[in-house]
């Protein structure tokens, strides 16, 4: 792989590029937009190119510090992951002891940190001593999902760097390279997607993403007409999957931007396009306040149980029976 296996981000691979080509190196880099469409990727690809030897902007992938970054053994890249559901201080510490060293057998040491906006408010403060006092062969890559959740500090200190949605079009040719789908599937899966390649590829190769937005889409149309207890049953459906809470509520939320889109005649806009059947039915019994009002309640229940530490089941409980009176 090099930077030619990055999807529809050629601002960011141009600006990368630039700063190999003429040797001008930031210590730190901010790479930003939403999760799944290559932040990732180009990251490692960066990181992969600074310490190539075989030539100036990107990676040879023949070289021997690119065969040892391609196999995950290369000493001077190094990658931070959240443990758990933060990136905590004593995380950030190794990393600052970490970088103080000079490389092994490269000019550079990179390292990328993922999903920054997860740092605790001790581990932010710790990243932006070193960000005020990088080591001059030191080179940072930070990623981020929500650059709002970041200490403005922070970001000030780095090459900001933005990834945008990929294309559908370009998604519907990646899909056409790579996989065997008739032309249906490959329609439903880039719509799905959302400029997403990440979700769109997920989608194809875990076929039990699908399943499970069919049994999600499946309890959305009961949501009409319950009564406590139906309420109680709904909400212990959901809590099998409370894990991925975050996801199922965003498919909630689709569900009825798509319910509002149709009321507003935009329908080119629709995401679950192999629903459009029930959507329609939907349409006809929903008005455009009582969608907008629905989009309200599930964002900001999202929202609470993203970031305020809630009892979930009472949580849903509550949207749902707020959700039921919304309906009627």
């Amino acid at each position: 792989m090099s930077f030619s296996e990055v999807l529809g981000q050629d601002l960011a691979v141009s600006i990368l590029k630039n700063s190999l080509q003429q040797g001008r190196l930031s210590h730190a880099y901010l790479f930003t937009g939403v999760e799944g469409v290559g932040k990732d990727t180009t990251a490692f690809e960066f990181a992969k190119a600074i310490n190539c030897k075989g030539q100036a902007n990107d990676a040879c992938d023949s070289c021997i510090s690119c065969r040892k970054a391609a196999s995950g053994n290369h000493p001077d890249i190094k990658v931070l992951k959240p443990d758990g559901s933060s990136i905590k201080i004593d995380q950030m510490r190794s990393f600052q002891q970490e970088i103080l060293y000079k490389p092994y057998e490269s000019e550079k040491k990179v390292y990328i940190i993922h999903q920054t906006e997860k740092m605790t408010p001790e581990a932010a403060n710790s990243l932006l001593k070193t960000l005020e006092e990088p080591p001059e062969h030191g080179i940072i890559i930070l990623l981020t999902n929500n650059i709002n959740q970041l200490l403005p500090t922070v970001i000030s200190r780095c090459q900001l760097v933005r990834f945008n949605r990929v294309s559908n079009h370009l998604i519907k040719k990646r899909l056409s390279e790579n996989y065997k789908l008739s032309e249906q599937e490959e329609e439903l899966i880039t719509s799905l997607a959302t400029g997403k390649i990440k979700e769109a590829i997920a989608l194809v190769e875990e076929k039990e993403k699908l399943k499970k937005r069919e049994d999600i889409i499946k309890l959305i149309l009961s949501f009409k007409d319950l009564d406590c207890l139906q309420v109680f049953r709904i909400v212990e459906k959901l809590t099998e999957y409370k894990d991925q809470i975050d996801q199922i509520l965003h498919m909630v939320l689709v569900w009825y931007r798509d319910l509002l889109l149709l009321k507003l005649k935009k329908e080119e806009q629709v995401i679950n396009i192999d629903y459009m059947e029930e959507l329609k039915e939907e349409v006809a019994i929903t008005s455009v306040e009582q969608a907008e009002k629905i989009i309200q309640l599930v964002e900001e229940t999202k929202n609470k149980i993203r970031t305020v530490n809630v009892n979930l089941q009472l949580t849903l409980e509550v949207m749902l029976l707020k959700l039921n009176r919304l309906r009627r």
